[in-house]
């Protein structure tokens, strides 16, 4: 039986290697990763649990620790492994950006970025994106958790913030954990606050992106900003 398990194992990894995940169910993508975080076994019927009990692979990897903990075949070691696995692609995406200078050109990957960032996270988390004159990112912070609309702290934070980081512009983006992606009364006028600081000091605020499930929310084309 566990050459059985090898052999599939073997299989798998080698039809990744052949055409990466093209054909591949959403519980074989996962089963393919549980294969490296678990080193012998058949863990397909672990995917398919997790898949299960979540709703979907993307689902299981936003899930929380404690979330995957309690999956039957589960530890804490496994769960931990996921969850820097979720954690490695928002740092990816936001070194990339960093790192290689990338501009900020299509709304889709600007969503791409924030998903991977905070889209999964299960707190009200600001999140600020600043840019060069070129539109080129010059970093990424969280700027706060809590609820966003409540804050009256953000705008002086956000302000000095941008300065440290010498931008000309900056996109705040926050998330709606399961709630709807559409800004409330304070989000709007707590934008309107940031955007009215940031003006004093000449940084122009481009966007406030609210991610909510898998819709977003954009301030600017809702003419907002």
């Amino acid at each position: 039986m566990a050459e059985q398990h090898k052999g599939h194992r073997e299989r798998l990894r080698e039809r990744f290697e052949k055409g990466g995940f093209k054909g591949f169910h959403d519980y074989e993508v996962l089963e393919l990763l549980l294969t490296f975080i678990f080193r012998q076994g058949d863990v397909k019927p672990l995917a398919k649990e997790l898949i299960k009990s979540f709703g979907s692979f993307s689902k299981v990897l936003d899930a929380s620790v404690t979330e995957l903990e309690n999956v039957k075949g589960m530890g804490k070691a496994s769960a931990l492994s996921l969850n820097a696995l979720r954690e490695t692609m928002a740092y990816y995406f936001q070194n990339h950006v960093t790192i290689d200078k990338e501009q900020i050109t299509k709304m889709s990957a600007l969503v791409e970025m924030l998903r991977a960032s905070i889209g999964h996270k299960q707190n009200e988390i600001l999140f600020a994106i600043f840019l060069n004159a070129k539109n080129e990112v010059l970093s990424t912070k969280e700027l706060g958790e809590g609820t966003v609309s409540q804050a009256s702290a953000f705008p002086r934070k956000i302000v000095e913030e941008a300065l440290k980081q010498k931008s000309t512009s900056i996109i705040l983006a926050h998330n709606h954990p399961g709630g709807i992606a559409e800004p409330s009364e304070h989000d709007e006028s707590i934008t309107n606050e940031i955007q009215k600081a940031l003006a004093l000091v000449e940084i122009s605020l481009q966007d406030h992106i609210i991610l909510a499930n898998n819709e977003y929310y954009s301030f600017k084309r809702n003419n907002l900003i």
